[in-house]
């Protein structure tokens, strides 16, 4: 990198986080109640512990980064893609806590690649789990819950590749996202009781709005195509939206430790419009927030700042207590089957 380049990144980084302000914890948020098994229940399965191939990517000082994949294992899966992602695997003979990292809508890395990596200079093994959302989300949108569905039990089965792992401690798994990533990241969260701490950035959690009124072109694009296989006008399909996403953020978001949540807020956003960031806040219930005088894009601006951040909010989480997760579930909803892998991987 030229000395001109790192002196304006510098410059920038110390800018941008003298414009940002952090907004703690609502004074009096008291524990949510445990997520009732109504909720939960259509997110069990029972599959064997995955197993992943590796391919090298390279080799840093610190860790080694590896492309890995593995079939997704869930019964009654239809989609032959495997689950792929990118593992910072540290040098370190651990165990280490676990940076789940989920990427934007077009699933390009280089917003999320220099989070992970930070998160794994500092100790935590990162994984990038890719996105087919990208090429889906105009078929996705005919069928929404069940597109819903298969993305929140495919990230579900890399934290059971993460319980397998003798160099990953699956006490200690931590998630960012952003944008869709941010999205993904809370449904996780909220439907997943090994998640410690979670980062969505720029998320919102009313999708039937979200899709009919972004200005995002993929978002708009895959919307138009959707509502001409449905023949339906803009206003049917919000309300098809309406009916047919039935898990939905802000009501899952009232039953998570905002304690264990630090949001990321663009405070002029017409992609995920900035009120719907701030309706999330609210159903969580206030939880520590991070608010630039940015739009969507323009948030990129913060990445140095946001990744200090988002590390310091895991540390102390994990710091503050070794028990305690994103979300507890109401009478072990997933008994009957087991919500995670079977065959000797630890249960929740």
């Amino acid at each position: 990198m030229r000395p001109g380049t790192a002196t304006a990144l510098l410059l920038a980084a110390v800018l941008t986080s003298a414009c940002a302000s952090v907004t703690s914890l609502d004074e009096g948020y008291r524990m949510p109640e445990a997520l009732p098994a109504e909720l939960s229940a259509a997110f069990c399965y029972e599959a064997p512990p995955p197993v992943a191939e590796f391919e090298l990517m390279n080799e840093k000082r610190l860790y080694t980064h590896r492309a890995g994949s593995f079939p997704s294992g869930l019964p009654g899966d239809t989609d032959e893609t495997p689950v792929t992602f990118e593992y910072y695997e540290l040098h370190d003979d651990g165990p280490a806590p676990v940076a789940i990292v989920l990427p934007i809508l077009n699933g390009q890395k280089d917003i999320v690649r220099p989070f992970a990596s930070y998160f794994a200079k500092h100790g935590y093994a990162s994984i990038i789990v890719d996105t087919s959302q990208r090429r889906t989300l105009s078929t996705d949108l005919v069928d929404p819950e069940r597109a819903l569905r298969a993305a929140v039990l495919r990230h579900r089965r890399m934290l059971d590749w993460v319980e397998t792992q003798d160099k990953l401690d699956p006490k200690r798994i931590v998630v960012f996202g952003a944008s869709l990533g941010g999205i993904n990241a809370m449904y996780l969260a909220s439907l997943d009781d090994r998640v410690r701490a979670v980062v969505p950035a720029l998320a919102a959690g009313d999708l039937p709005t979200l899709f009919v009124d972004t200005e995002e072109p993929r978002v708009r694009n895959a919307v138009t195509d959707a509502m001409a296989t449905l023949e339906m006008s803009s206003e049917e399909f919000r309300q098809f939206l309406e009916d047919n996403i039935e898990t939905r953020i802000l009501t899952l978001a009232a039953f998570v430790d905002a304690a264990r949540v630090q949001m990321v807020i663009a405070s002029y956003d017409d992609t995920v419009p900035t009120s719907q960031q701030r309706d999330l806040r609210d159903a969580l219930g206030g939880p520590e927030t991070i608010t630039l005088p940015t739009g969507h894009l323009t948030a990129a601006v913060y990445i140095f700042y946001l990744r200090k951040q988002a590390l310091r909010f895991f540390d102390q989480v994990l710091e503050r207590s070794s028990q305690g997760t994103t979300v507890r579930f109401e009478n072990e909803p997933c008994a009957a089957t087991t919500g995670h892998a079977t065959d000797g991987v630890p249960q929740t």
